[in-house]
């Protein structure tokens, strides 16, 4: 679709107006000479249109009386715009594509065996039951940790940590969220994930930015120990239906049982024993790591090297003048920043930038208020592979992609758009981490984070391609190029994609960093180290 900017906004504001029946003869007059000017434009009236009338029917679905919201009225544009066939005929064939797309969506993560939403990060003296765990593995959505003795600490994407105590059995529902089938737990969620839920059939436990304890018996009972912050507990009857949630503070603890809810005998006792510290084995090798701070007066942007020899990744702002260069500096988050002023950007030769492996991007960035899409040019970009595809990081420009200005990401023909706003004009931490898939040529899986916060995981498919709600990345030309690009798309693509705002502390590690690691880079503007994990 190659609508220009200012055309796409005033498209899609015109579409959201006759969703929601809002639409004024003005505004009707317009949408139809938009529609007969334009095939791009059809073609984004069909996908929208399909859209509404597919959420409409599932939120029909969703009730049980029926939905007394009117669908929009569609607009009658003459025949003879249409290129592309008749609207009615337009329309079911984008419906047709978009819920088979939603299908195809729903069949490869039935299919998919890949998707990796938590890892073991920690154990001692474990007995597993089945086949072992291999320290530092990846852990799958769906699948089932069951660990005969010992303790085992799973660190979820969306960060917290969990340490199981055999024996017990624990399934991984999502990155935010897991059933404790069994035994004892003991969660420590940090401030960037609460929201972290643990349930089984007789309670649901939401974190409210704690440290809590949950011990299920063979019967099916569970009792909720809150061992700092708090928590909302809600109790489930026979039918898996949860009551109204409770709130337990600091030292309370509670027992849930399908007849409900009792207070714990000896208490105390088994508050005292659930908060010894248990010195664990960590399973976290080192990273290597490049690291700009933009800290410069002016000019080239050098970069400082850990653990890696070559140490020549000097940014060289482009284009290269006195002016401009004299320009690229402004406060920063930790000191100075890079200022990039939508046709200033850098390009640092980073061997090897172009090879699929494993690899997180981190930075501070500020993006001015209600930015132009014209400037939502890439923050980051680099080749990736050999066929013509790579890694661009911005924020997102396209309506029917999710919300305007939110973090968006596009790895070969893999793409993850968050749900934070970035256009506010303060300095928000990113970090972007890719995973590496078993097949060679697969694209990576992606989790985003902004301020700490895991803001969105994509998927690492392995059934059918999947297609609809976000655009195909478009092919890279000039991908063989081994170079890091700071504030524009990659070589190759239109003119004018660049980037305006600041960026400060970029470090680029070689491998998929840890929520924990994540959180030392935006709070101590340093790597951690094994100590500091020791005690997070």
């Amino acid at each position: 679709m190659n609508l220009p900017d200012h055309e796409l906004l005033e498209l899609n504001g015109l579409c959201n107006a006759l969703i929601d029946g809002a639409i004024t003869e003005s505004e009707r007059v317009r949408l139809e000479q938009v529609l007969a000017a334009s095939e791009d434009a059809r073609r984004f009236y069909v996908r929208a249109m399909a859209l509404s009338a597919s959420l409409f029917d599932y939120a029909g679905e969703m009730q049980a009386d029926a939905p007394d919201v009117p669908l929009p009225r569609v607009v009658r544009v003459p025949k003879w715009v249409w290129t592309i066939g008749s609207l009615a005929a337009a329309a079911s064939v984008a419906l047709a594509f978009w819920l088979g797309g939603a299908n195809e969506i729903a069949n490869a993560e039935q299919e998919s065996s890949d998707e990796s939403v938590a890892r073991l990060s920690g154990a001692k003296d474990c007995r597993w039951v089945g086949a072992a765990l291999q320290p530092g593995a990846e852990l799958r959505r769906g699948q089932r940790i069951e660990l005969q003795s010992g303790f085992a600490e799973i660190t979820f994407d969306c960060g917290a940590q969990v340490t199981l105590e055999g024996p017990a059995s624990l399934d991984l529902s999502s990155a935010w969220d897991a059933v404790l089938n069994r035994g004892t737990l003991k969660a420590n969620v940090p401030h960037e994930a609460i929201g972290f839920r643990v349930s089984n059939p007789s309670v649901e436990v939401v974190d409210l930015g704690t440290e809590f304890s949950m011990v299920a018996d063979a019967s099916g009972a569970t009792e909720v120990f809150v061992l700092q912050g708090s928590v909302e507990a809600a109790a489930r009857d026979a039918a898996g239906n949860s009551g109204e949630p409770v709130v337990l503070r600091e030292k309370q603890a509670r027992r849930f049982a399908v007849a409900g809810s009792t207070d714990v005998h000896d208490r105390d006792a088994k508050l005292a024993k659930l908060n010894r510290k248990i010195a664990l084995e960590r399973f976290t090798r080192p990273a290597n790591y490049v690291h700009w701070s933009f800290d410069e007066e002016a000019g080239p942007a050098h970069a400082q090297t850990i653990g890696l020899a070559n140490d020549n990744f000097t940014a060289q702002l482009e284009p290269a003048s006195e002016a401009l260069s004299a320009g690229t500096r402004t406060e920063g988050r930790w000191q100075r920043a890079l200022q990039l002023d939508g046709k200033t950007f850098a390009k640092v030769p980073f061997p090897g930038i172009n090879k699929r492996a494993a690899r997180t991007a981190a930075f501070w960035i500020k993006v001015p208020a209600d930015a132009p899409l014209p400037d939502a040019g890439a923050m980051l970009a680099w080749p990736l592979g050999n066929a013509g595809r790579g890694v661009e990081i911005g924020w997102n420009r396209q309506p029917l992609d999710g919300a305007l200005g939110t973090l968006r990401t596009t790895a070969a023909r893999n793409s993850l758009t968050g749900t934070t706003p970035l256009r506010d004009g303060r300095w928000h931490h990113l970090a972007v981490v890719f995973s590496p898939r078993q097949k060679a040529d697969a694209a990576p899986q992606i989790r985003q984070y902004v301020d700490g916060r895991l803001d969105g995981l994509s998927a690492r498919r392995t059934g059918k391609r999947v297609r609809g709600g976000q655009a195909e990345p478009r092919e890279i030309a000039g991908s063989a190029d081994e170079s890091l690009w700071i504030g524009r798309n990659l070589a190759g693509r239109e003119s004018g994609e660049h980037f305006r705002g600041a960026l400060d502390e970029l470090f680029v590690a070689d491998r998929a960093l840890t929520p924990p690691e994540i959180r030392s880079l935006m709070t101590r503007n340093k790597p951690a180290t094994t100590e500091m994990l020791a005690v997070e």
